[in-house]
């Protein structure tokens, strides 16, 4: 699409915030530019940092499964993946709110290039600076709305991927069932969303 195609352009080689000096190229996003799906991650890692693509790493992998499980069925070729900013900062540390405010506009646009029909914010930053919301993740986990060029948009809040990575066996096998059940809930809207087309 070329409306998406001059967005990455005119982002290429941004320095609207410091994160430039930190990078080794913009993750911009990918996927379809027509997808019905967008899910909006915190912010790129070391594999996004090097390929240029959100979700490359194990991160990535696990994506893969869960779009794939039993109960969502989730095709990729009908999601797109971005982030809050598309630098890593440095360490892989949360980005401040004076960089994401400088990607907020991006986000804006390119939120309304693709005009997803269903949006998955993953994390913490979606949380706080996509929906506004304040607490902690795993209560506020649930839907929401959002407008996108004037249209009511579903928003699912749930876990980044990346976060049932790490931490003590017990942790990671209990956030992996708590997203299991939000995506089979995000799949049963897919669904019905694609039924209706």
């Amino acid at each position: 699409m070329e409306e998406l195609s001059r967005l990455e352009a005119e982002y290429r080689h941004c320095q609207r915030c410091d994160l430039w000096r930190s990078r080794t190229r913009i993750v911009f996003g990918v996927g379809s530019p027509r997808a019905r799906v967008v899910l909006l991650a915190e912010r790129p890692g070391r594999h996004d940092d090097l390929t240029g693509r959100p979700f490359s790493g194990p991160s990535g992998d696990l994506l893969d499964r869960i779009l794939a499980a039993p109960g969502v069925d989730i095709p990729r070729h009908d999601v797109y993946i971005m982030n809050m900013v598309l630098c890593r900062p440095p360490q892989d540390r949360s980005p401040r709110a004076t960089e994401i405010t400088a990607c907020q506009d991006r986000l804006h646009r390119h939120m309304a290039i693709i005009q997803p029909q269903l949006i998955v914010a993953l994390g913490r930053l979606p949380m706080i600076y996509f929906l506004g919301l304040r607490g902690k993740l795993e209560q506020r986990r649930g839907w929401y709305e959002t407008l996108i060029r004037g249209q009511r948009v579903p928003v699912f809040l749930t876990f980044n991927p990346a976060s049932a990575l790490y931490g003590q066996a017990w942790e990671i096998k209990r956030k992996k069932r708590l997203m299991y059940e939000d995506w089979k809930q995000i799949g049963a809207r897919y669904r019905a969303m694609a039924e209706r087309a």
